[in-house]
């Protein structure tokens, strides 16, 4: 394993913070298997034995999938050996001169993806999920500080597909605090992230600029409405159904 720059700022980060905790170890632990340029063989057994030595009945090839679904990895296949790739490694990651050069081949349209991740559903680019706290110190440029609530109107937490090709929604902290605050009996962040989610696998279903926001709030309304149902402070899973999908 090699040594990787890593920033207190990455326990803020807003994806990895409110996932399983050992998602966050296990990217950590990814920096510091992958080659210069970012890239590893995907080969779960050994990656486990690497990061989770100690650790029994862990799923690691589920924990990268789930970590390729949120646009941090890239998982492909080329001339039948299984590789990741770390997105925008050589962004965030600023490895020693001396150290030697991938051997592994770069990700090309020759490539298969092994994993339907974002960067072919028409979802965020995964630069977008990885914001400055995941950048070390001497990667970041010299700016003027900003106060926290300017840096949280500049980067959105979640990003929605819209129906046109391209075009996000974007929901920014203030939008999840006003949401918890007409839906106490939820939790917003939890809901939101299914209804993203849907619509990432939903892309025939996804809503218009006009549409999405009445969309997300019927789907938040829907699980208020079953917790209250089930007696609980938090939803289930609320899926939407039939004429409700339509915008």
């Amino acid at each position: 394993m090699r040594a990787r720059n890593i920033k207190p700022g990455l326990f803020k980060n807003e994806i990895l913070g409110v996932a399983d905790p050992l998602l966050t170890i296990l990217f950590c632990g990814l920096w510091c298997l992958a080659d210069k340029r970012g890239r590893l063989e995907d080969r779960p057994l050994r990656i486990k034995a690497e990061i989770f030595p100690y650790r029994e009945g862990i799923d690691i090839n589920g924990y990268l999938t789930e970590l390729s679904r949120l646009g941090f990895i890239l998982r492909y296949k080329h001339t039948n050996t299984y590789y990741i790739q770390i997105l925008n490694f050589s962004k965030h990651q600023n490895p020693h001169h001396t150290e030697k050069d991938s051997e592994i081949p770069e990700f090309t349209n020759d490539c298969e993806i092994t994993v339907n991740s974002p960067l072919n559903n028409g979802y965020a680019p995964a630069d977008s999920l990885i914001p400055d706290s995941l950048i070390p110190d001497s990667l970041i440029p010299d700016s003027a500080p900003s106060s926290n609530d300017e840096e949280a109107s500049r980067h959105p937490v979640l990003k929605f597909p819209l129906n046109e090709k391209d075009t996000f929604f974007h929901v920014h902290q203030n939008d999840i605090d006003q949401w918890q605050e007409s839906f106490p009996g939820i939790d917003v962040m939890l809901e939101l992230k299914k209804c993203r989610q849907w619509n990432i696998d939903n892309p025939k279903n996804r809503k218009t600029k006009n549409g999405i926001r009445k969309h997300i709030s019927s789907w938040l309304g829907r699980a208020q409405d079953k917790s209250r149902a089930y007696g609980k402070g938090k939803s289930n899973s609320c899926i939407p159904h039939g004429a409700e999908n339509a915008q």
